[in-house]
Order: structure tokens, then sequence, then C-alpha cells
């Protein structure tokens, strides 16, 4: 059985392809990576050359996933005039908008063919030869799983690991899936396959620099709770000179947001905000049942899931947390 129309489509585009890029998205996740990583491992089988790029360092925690470390750091500013050539293809992976893969809402991405790979509600590539999105899975690494399965490509223990890395990554490790009778069928497969959960839980959960656990503690210190005509929320946010002194560890927002926020009893949602860079706020949304964050991540310029979005907002510091909270409230 097929499990996408948009499969053989996708995999001729490919097949006249010498030099594929695939792209790891800003603020790299679990799911960026794995799916990004599973689909490089199985075109590198396929004797296609391929380069992952990524705005920003993927942490070191990340390269288990075989092909991370391989994963170029690129500034999209000039990567256009000295990207790898002739570049045939780009396989954009789990990005809304190209703001998500350059890093930068500043920065257009070059001419290039793209094939667009996706789970976003919030969707909104148009300049593509194909792009195949559902909205139902629960991570992109779960269509990847699905696509590798339409082209008959024998998944082996690492690439099942990438995808188990994916798909635990964008369900908060299993609390949130689409459809939990999906995804644990999935997950079983993968672990069939080979795939290396106990490695995954070592270096992603049990591997934490203290920096990481400091500014979980700062945004959790910081917590504050509103009630607003659209719901009730707690939010919190962290300056970029705490985030400096912290270390500037990615995914620490992400974490807090996923793990705690939504989860406060009798809260509709919560954002978590870290100033990532000076005069830049970065936004996690979370939020359970039916209320849909990513509707008000778009009032930022922002998108996501109904449950998991997130934005930026540009401009000083203080000045710009007030104008989020009196938005929202």
């Amino acid at each position: 059985m097929i499990n996408y129309q948009e499969s053989q489509k996708i995999l001729a585009e490919i097949k006249k392809s010498k030099n594929i890029l695939i792209n790891v998205h800003r603020n790299p996740d679990l799911d960026s990576v794995g799916s990004a990583t599973a689909l490089y491992q199985a075109l590198i089988k396929m004797g296609k050359k391929v380069t992952l790029i990524c705005p920003h360092e993927i942490p070191e925690n990340f390269k288990f996933m075989k092909g991370a470390e391989f994963v170029q750091t690129v500034d999209f500013k000039t990567w256009a005039g000295t990207r790898p050539a002739p570049t045939d293809s780009f396989l954009i992976l789990d990005s809304g908008s190209y703001d998500i893969v350059t890093g930068s809402k500043e920065i257009d991405l070059p001419p290039i063919k793209k094939i667009v790979i996706d789970h976003h509600l919030t969707n909104k590539w148009t300049d593509y030869v194909c792009r195949l999105l559902d909205t139902k899975a629960s991570s992109t690494a779960e269509i990847i799983y699905r696509l590798l399965s339409d082209w008959g490509v024998e998944i082996d223990e690492d690439i099942s690991t990438s995808l188990l890395s994916g798909n635990a990554g964008d369900t908060v490790f299993f609390k949130y899936p689409k459809d939990p009778t999906v995804t644990f069928a999935i997950v079983s497969e993968f672990m069939k396959m080979g795939a290396k959960y106990n490695l995954l839980i070592e270096k992603f959960n049990d591997s934490l620099s203290f920096g990481f656990v400091q500014l979980l503690g700062e945004l959790i210190r910081n917590m504050k709770q509103e009630s607003a005509p659209i719901g009730k929320f707690v939010w919190s946010a962290v300056n970029y000179k705490t985030y400096e002194k912290c270390g500037k560890p990615r995914g620490a927002r992400e974490t807090v947001a996923d793990s705690f926020f939504r989860s406060i009893k009798d809260m509709d949602f919560g954002i978590a905000m870290v100033e990532d860079e000076p005069g830049r706020v970065s936004m996690s949304f979370r939020s359970k049942g039916d209320f849909d964050v990513s509707k008000i991540a778009e009032k930022f310029g922002g998108g996501g899931h109904k449950n998991a979005a997130g934005a930026n907002a540009k401009g000083e510091f203080n000045k710009k947390i007030k104008e989020i909270i009196r938005i929202l409230s």
C-alpha cells in the first residue's frame, strides 16, 4: 500500500538530481535533525551526493544520530554565492516558511528547485516543485518513514534511530501524539528495526548541560500567570544577559514550555520567551486540548501546530515583552 501520492514524484525528482541539499531548521530540535539525518542516510544508500546545512550549530548531544556530525553551519546571508555547485535540489524538511530554514525573515533563499516535506498546519510555502504536507502526522520523521517505505528503502538501525528520535521529540517523548494508536505502532516498528532507544535517552535526557538546567530554572522562577479574554495563561521571559550567562543553551525554552508550561492545571496555554540575540525575543507557545496556539503565533509572524507553535519578535527586550503581553491580554 502506498502512503503518499507524492512519493513517486519526489523520488523521480531525486533520481534526476546529483547534488542534493537537505536543511536542518533554525534552533535545531530532535525532529528536524532526526528527519534530515534519516533522509540523508537513505539518499546516500541510493548513491546520491548529499549536503546537510543549518543556520545554527547542531547540539553536541544530537550527534548520536548518524549524519548529524556532517551538518554544515551556514550563514544564509552569504550562502547563496558559496553553496556547493552544481546544486540540483533542496529538500526542505520540518519548516513551515523560509525564515525557519534561514533563521531570519530578512533572508531569502536562492532559486533552487525545492521539495517541501512538512507537517505544520501553518505551512506557507508556494515556491516548490513538490510539496508533501501531512498535518495528521505527529512529526516530520513520521512522514519520512512513510516516504522511505513507499520507495522501498531498507530502514536499518541507524535510520530507525533517527526516525525514532524525531518522533520522540515532536511528541514530547510520546506524551502528545496526534494519534496514539498510529504513533505507538510506528515506534514498535522502529524498535523491531533496531532503533537505539537507550542511546536516545542517554544523549537527550541524561546529558543536559549545567547551563541548560540553569536556564530552565530561570524561566520557571520568573513564571507569571495572566487571565485574558482569550484564556488563562502562564508566561516567562529571560533577557540576553541571563541567556548568555547560562552559556546560551539551545532548546531550554522549548523544553520548559513542553514539560511545564502546558501542563499547569487550569491554564489554557503557556509562553516561554528568551532573548537569544540582542533585540530578538524567541517565543514558544504550548497548549493542551482544543486551544489553538498556532493562531496566536501567527499574530507575531510565526506559526506551527495547534498545541505547539513559535514566533520571533524584534525590539528592546522590556518594551517588547510588555507589548507581547498587552497583545495577548
